[in-house]
């Protein structure tokens, strides 16, 4: 052991405070690196989160202090919807619709040549049922029943119209239509 601190002597001194600073930059580096640097990332996780939880709070709070408010606002939700669904029918009302559309038609003097339903195409949250008319009736009848679908409790468009006229051995002016009478058929949750 004495030879090794003989040796020591020998170093001059400006290398000891060398070696010491070295030795200290790598504990203190040591310790950054395998101390701090995680406790760091450990604390922005932590404020990250704190955050977060923060605006939840503060957003359940603002919904709790104005309770009424938010139960009124559902309330006239709930009643949009079911206003919105008596004018979108489920499809096991879509067969007492056809029958409706139909007696319209009859009861505003037209005749139907053709009465077909065509099948459904889906889109997100409803789906569109045309219905192919071709009928024949006098040009008040025919607005008559035109009126009478736009009146309905349940969206009916009518698109697609072609008319023609002739004149009959009375000189009555008949016309006919040919036209896409579309319904539409709620496919959201419960559908």
């Amino acid at each position: 052991m004495a030879p090794v601190i003989d040796k020591l002597n020998k170093v001059k001194l400006w290398q000891k405070a060398l070696v010491l600073v070295v030795l200290a930059l790598a504990l203190v580096a040591y310790f950054n690196y395998m101390q701090w640097k995680p406790l760091e990332q450990k604390i922005l996780a932590a404020q990250m989160e704190y955050q977060e939880l923060d605006r939840k709070y503060k957003e359940q709070k603002a919904v709790a202090d104005d309770l009424q408010t938010f139960q009124q606002n559902t309330k006239k939700l709930e009643e949009d919807l079911r206003v919105a669904l008596t004018q979108l029918p489920r499809e096991k009302e879509i067969p007492t619709l056809l029958r409706d559309i139909y007696t319209l038609g009859r009861k505003s003097g037209v005749e139907f040549k053709t009465f077909q339903p065509g099948s459904e195409s889906a889109r997100k949250l409803y789906a569109e049922v045309p219905i192919k008319l071709s009928l024949v009736g006098s040009y008040h009848e025919v607005a008559l029943f035109f009126d009478r679908i736009g009146k309905l409790s349940r969206i009916v468009n009518v698109a697609d119209i072609e008319v023609t006229s002739s004149t009959g051995k009375d000189k009555d002016v008949t016309i006919s239509v040919n036209c896409t009478a579309t319904t539409f058929m709620f496919l959201g949750s419960g559908g």
